[in-house]
């Protein structure tokens, strides 16, 4: 197959029936497949995944790299092309198809930056029981602020909110504004205001009086 100058080629392998070996089938940056391939050798290197219904095949690329297709729980499959040059490949096919219906490329840094987002380094988020623990314990309340509370005209660091009632202050709605993460040692309360107060309910509780007028 004849490939055209300064055109970009994604290739991925395909097992063939009844060949030897596999069929290469190289995709322009269009997505229109080429008219024809050249068989090439294929040696899988196993089938493997520590996750109940997924399936991670890796297989080598002589003269290219390796291939890894993933299984989804779903039937749909990820492919990653990973050649010598550190360029990667990234092919998503659909359940039952047998072409891919999206593609990108990746550099070498792009590719590992990737890696960190979806391998949790960035971020780790919680499993969904433990989400589900927090969520059950956990209470949002709007409170207002009365005329004449403790809380008006002071700060939380002023009063040890935090401290003294294990509850923290998320928010303050004031009028049509809403002031997100307040500061505890700047932000002064003002009468009317609406503080959100995450917490579980005894902490919930303790935050009351101080938004209620004194007696």
């Amino acid at each position: 197959m004849r490939l055209l100058p300064g055109v970009f080629y994604g290739a991925y392998l395909r097992t063939k029936p009844g060949l030897s070996g596999a069929s290469l089938a190289c995709y322009f940056s269009t997505g229109c497949k080429a008219i024809s391939a050249s068989p090439v050798e294929r040696k899988s290197l196993g089938a493997f995944s520590i996750f109940v219904g997924m399936e991670l095949r890796e297989t080598l690329l002589p003269g290219f790299g390796k291939k890894y297709t993933l299984t989804l729980a779903t039937g749909e499959k990820i492919t990653a092309i990973v050649y010598q040059n550190g360029q990667r490949e990234l092919y998503l096919t659909e359940k039952g198809e047998e072409d891919p219906s999206y593609s990108v490329r990746l550099t070498d840094e792009e590719a590992r930056e990737l890696a960190f987002v979806l391998g949790g380094v960035r971020y780790q988020p919680l499993p969904s029981d433990k989400m589900n623990l927090i969520f059950r314990e956990l209470v949002v309340e709007w409170i207002p602020v009365a005329a004449a509370c403790p809380m008006a005209g002071k700060t939380l660091s002023d009063l040890a909110v935090r401290r003294l009632t294990g509850a923290s202050v998320i928010a303050i709605l004031r009028g049509e504004t809403i002031i997100p993460t307040p500061d505890p040692y700047q932000e002064v309360i003002q009468p009317g205001d609406t503080l959100v107060v995450v917490g579980t309910r005894p902490q919930i509780e303790k935050v009351l009086p101080f938004c209620r007028p004194q007696t």
